[in-house]
């Protein structure tokens, strides 16, 4: 075989290369991946799902496969594209209606199109959302909601003690806080004026 024809050879033997992540530089954004028979190539990219005006991170995780892509056929050129299921990772979930994230933990972000269902789950921990100077905080033992105002409109059922701090309580606009007060009051049984 001649020169050209082995490098024409070992050119396309690199343009896709099965492989699995043995080594990951974070700050870089860099991993190091194995085709599991002793090559190991150099730190190369990886693939996100978006890299633009809106950018996603997700790190691969060590022994994940995938492939290495490298369109000029030299793998240190190459492009590492994750998510091969595999003995790293076995596919999450087997619907064809719903996306599912599941991680190592075992919190979970699943939708359902079927069902109009959008499930976040999480073992423990803390559940954020930020809105400007607005926010509520879900963690294993509260709910904390946030805001200048904050408007509920339904029937509100609430079961145990009421804490209220603030300087005044009002019903249909009058107030009926700590500080209200009433007129027309006599002994006995007779009833009160309504609050001022």
């Amino acid at each position: 075989m001649s020169y050209v024809s082995a490098q024409h050879d070992r050119m396309l033997a690199g343009l896709i290369i099965p492989c699995s992540v043995v080594a990951v530089d974070l700050a870089a954004g860099m991993v190091r991946v194995s085709d599991g028979a002793g090559w190991t190539s150099a730190w190369v990219r990886w693939h996100s799902q978006a890299a633009g005006k809106a950018r996603h991170w997700r790190a691969p995780s060590l022994g994940e496969q995938g492939a290495l892509i490298s369109p000029s056929g030299e793998p240190a050129q190459g492009t590492f594209i994750p998510g091969l299921y595999g003995n790293a990772g076995a596919q999450p979930d087997n619907r064809d209606h719903v996306e599912v994230w599941r991680f190592d933990d075992g919190g979970s972000l699943v939708y359902d199109w079927q069902a109009k269902s959008y499930s976040i789950n999480l073992p423990s921990g803390t559940v954020t959302i930020q809105v400007g100077g607005s926010s509520a905080v879900i963690t294993d033992s509260s709910i904390t909601g946030k805001a200048s105002t904050i408007s509920l409109t339904g029937q509100i059922t609430l079961n145990g003690d009421v804490q209220i701090n603030g300087a005044s309580l009002k019903h249909n606009g009058v107030n009926v806080g700590s500080t209200h007060t009433h007129s027309g009051v006599v002994p006995g049984g007779g009833s009160t004026a309504v609050p001022h």
